[in-house]
C-alpha cells in the first residue's frame, strides 16, 4: 500500500468516525436512521458522510472533478441506503433498535462493516 493510499484510507476512516460518532450526527438524524424515516435528515446525514468523501478525495488524491463527484455520490447513495435499510428493519423488528440486545451489536457491526467497504471500493477507484 503506498502512502497516499493509506493517508487515504485513514482521512476516509476519519470523516466516517466524525460523520457518526459525533455531533455532526444530531438527534433528528439519529432518530430518522433509528425508524428509517423520514428521509430528510437520512440524507442529509449521508451527505455529511459524502463531504468528508469529497474533502478527502479531492485534498489527498486531486482527480478530476468527476472523479470526485463520482465518489462523492457513490457514498451518498450508499451511505443513505445503508442507513435507511437498516432503520426500516429496526422498524420491523424492534430488537434491532434495542441496545440491550446482542442482535442491535450484530446489526450495528454489519452496518459499520458496509460503510467501511464502500470507502475501501471508493479508495480503489480513485487511487487506479
Amino acid at each position: 500500500m503506498t502512502g497516499q493510499a493509506t493517508v487515504l484510507l485513514a482521512f476516509l476512516l476519519v470523516g466516517h468516525f466524525l460523520g457518526d460518532f459525533t455531533p455532526l450526527s444530531t438527534p433528528r438524524m439519529q432518530e430518522a436512521k433509528l425508524r428509517g424515516s423520514p428521509i430528510g435528515p437520512i440524507a442529509l446525514h449521508a451527505l455529511v458522510h459524502a463531504v468528508f468523501v469529497g474533502i478527502a478525495v479531492g485534498a489527498i488524491v486531486r482527480p478530476t472533478p468527476m472523479l470526485i463527484l463520482a465518489a462523492v455520490a457513490i457514498e451518498f447513495w450508499t451511505h443513505l441506503g445503508v442507513d435507511w435499510f437498516r432503520g426500516k428493519m429496526s422498524a420491523q423488528s424492534p430488537a434491532l433498535g434495542d441496545h440491550d440486545q446482542s442482535v442491535f451489536w450484530t446489526a450495528l457491526g454489519v452496518d459499520q462493516l458496509a460503510h467501511v467497504l464502500v470507502l475501501l471500493i471508493i479508495a480503489v477507484v480513485v487511487l487506479l
